[in-house]
């Protein structure tokens, strides 16, 4: 078998905590035995305060892709009109989703190192009357990229228009609000800024997407991809409509609670903080930034467009094979063209982060790169001059 890294420092999933890992290896429970419904009882409305959002949350047994289906299968009618906004992979992909469940896609699109325009998702909406849905992720992974997501919420709203949003590595990364921002249905993941295991979907739906959702002609009901199915069982009647996964939920609880206790604005802060050492360090080894401005980078993931002469698989074999740093590449039809630093969760921290910098030095001046060994350690150092542990 191949070596495990030391170390992985990809786009999700990530490393998780000892406690989580602890917490995750609990006995298994019947899903009905008394503890376990309120452990899910409880969960629930930790994830209500991490979404920080009165709204009722729903846990989907699937990891986050299922999330982004059901929302689609469970608000999308033939003939809906839904103006996608693409930014990245990710949202391209949603428009396959659109088409399977009868949708009618309008596409406002950006190159994928660039932001949605506020303004144009405006003028789209003026020059389509009758957007139905607008769907949107908030945090493009592959792209290393943010949108606006609170400004085009609230541009929805004054169209009258239900949003869909993917705030996957989003979620832990900023500091959001489903009402605030104008979220009617908001899929998360923990496997991202939160630090936990892939396996879940974590949602929010406002009042109008559950509206939208019972008046179809055609309510989906009796599905692994109803979203309703969990409103009629277990958010009205505390049943499940299947046997709910129950280890998962274990580390569910775990990671929400540890997100808590740190404080929702401080892991914000802790992603940021790192994200943005992450980018002076590169830009210290004389690399570029993929995304095309400093305000839309994520504070998830750092995208660094691959150096000229240095292959992609390379460049991260060697970084993963030689030091037990494994990293990302482009992801769909972005691979080859950037690579991706971590910084999410447990990553988003100095230790981790030097290690990080420190070893892709090392790879770009073992695979001839003309680098200055240290040099994008040190502006990452001084970018951290006033970090706290605390």
């Amino acid at each position: 078998m191949r070596a495990w890294p030391q170390m992985t420092l990809a786009g999700g999933p990530v490393q998780v905590s000892e406690r989580t890992l602890r917490d995750q290896s609990r006995p298994v429970l019947y899903h009905y035995d008394p503890a376990f419904i309120e452990l899910f009882a409880e969960t629930c409305g930790l994830l209500q305060k991490v979404f920080r959002t009165r709204y009722d949350v729903v846990i989907l047994q699937g990891e986050a892709i299922l999330g982004l289906e059901a929302a689609a299968a469970s608000l999308f009618s033939p003939g809906d009109k839904v103006l996608n906004l693409v930014s990245g992979v990710f949202g391209k992909w949603f428009e396959l989703f659109i088409d399977k469940y009868g949708g009618e896609t309008i596409e406002l699109a950006v190159p994928y190192n660039e932001a949605i325009d506020p303004d144009a998702v405006r003028k789209a909406l003026e020059q389509n009357p009758g957007v139905k849905f607008l769907s949107v992720v908030h945090s493009e992974t592959p792209s290393a990229t943010i949108n606006p997501v609170e400004a085009i919420g609230a541009i929805a709203k004054e169209f009258g228009v239900l949003t869909v949003v993917d705030t996957v590595s989003g979620i832990g990364g900023e500091v959001l609000s489903p009402e605030g921002w104008g979220i009617d249905v908001g899929i998360a993941g923990p496997q991202k800024c939160l630090g936990g295991p892939p396996g879940l979907s974590l949602l929010s739906v406002s009042p109008d997407a559950w509206k939208a959702m019972e008046s179809k002609t055609e309510p989906l009901r009796g599905s692994f991809l109803s979203i309703l199915d969990w409103k009629d069982t277990w958010i009205e009647n505390k049943r499940f409509p299947y046997t709910p996964s129950v280890s998962t939920m274990y580390a569910l609880e775990s990671i929400l609670s540890q997100a808590l206790e740190e404080g929702i604005d401080e892991m914000a802060t802790r992603h940021a903080t790192i994200a943005q050492a992450c980018r002076r360090g590169v830009e210290a080894m004389g690399l570029e930034l993929w995304s095309a401005s400093e305000a839309i980078a994520a504070p998830c993931v750092t995208g660094v467009v691959m150096p000229d002469g240095i292959d992609d698989e390379r460049l991260r074999g060697h970084l993963r094979d030689r030091y037990g740093v494994m990293i990302s590449g482009g992801y769909g039809e972005l691979a080859g063209k950037l690579f991706r630093l971590g910084h999410m969760g447990l990553a988003a921290h100095p230790t981790y982060l030097i290690a990080q910098l420190g070893m892709l030095e090392r790879t770009l001046a073992d695979l001839g790169t003309d680098i200055t060994l240290g040099q994008g350690v040190g502006a990452a150092l001084d970018a951290l001059s006033h970090w706290s542990q605390a």
